[in-house]
């Protein structure tokens, strides 16, 4: 399965690409359903990187489910990053084996972009069996992330503002 969902941003491209990338650990910034996360590894990632991955809190219980999320693949020139998504504590009813998960933001003017979700997502064998009903839910909550980073952006007082 793949889904492809866009948006536009009326912020530079520069200023979302440090959201997305250079702030990668900060996800519970801008997606509504992380209330926490941060980041991973002691190195720089590939390619370059910032960090090597995160991990998200999909609860507030610190023993509960996450996501552990590896960069894969980093172009600082071209504002592209992949992420490998992998469930850990998640209930075994959750149908996802795993996500894979690219980023791209694109320039349309100075002060406007567009940004790229594209997901891969894996699903258990199982979860075929509702596989309709995943095909449409899916997009939606890929949606709903893109439409947090794009509120989340847009604020007058982001992270956008100029540092004093």
């Amino acid at each position: 399965m793949k889904i492809v969902k866009k948006v536009t941003i009326n912020k530079a491209a520069d200023t979302i690409w440090k959201i997305i990338a250079h702030d990668f650990d900060k996800a519970y910034e801008w997606m509504g359903p992380i209330p926490h996360s941060y980041g991973i590894g002691t190195d720089k990632g590939t390619g370059g990187a910032p960090m090597e991955g995160r991990i998200c809190h999909l609860s507030d219980n610190p023993d509960g489910a996450k996501a552990k999320e590896m960069i894969s693949y980093y172009s600082e020139k071209d504002m592209t990053l992949t992420f490998d998504i992998s469930p850990v504590n998640v209930p075994a009813i959750v149908p996802l084996k795993q996500n894979q998960v690219t980023m791209q933001v694109i320039a349309k003017s100075s002060d406007q972009c567009e940004v790229t979700w594209t997901a891969r997502p894996q699903l258990k064998t199982p979860a075929y069996l509702v596989y309709p009903l995943l095909r449409m839910a899916l997009p939606i909550a890929f949606g709903k992330l893109l439409n947090g980073l794009k509120e989340f952006a847009e604020q007058p007082a982001s992270v956008s503002a100029p540092a004093n």
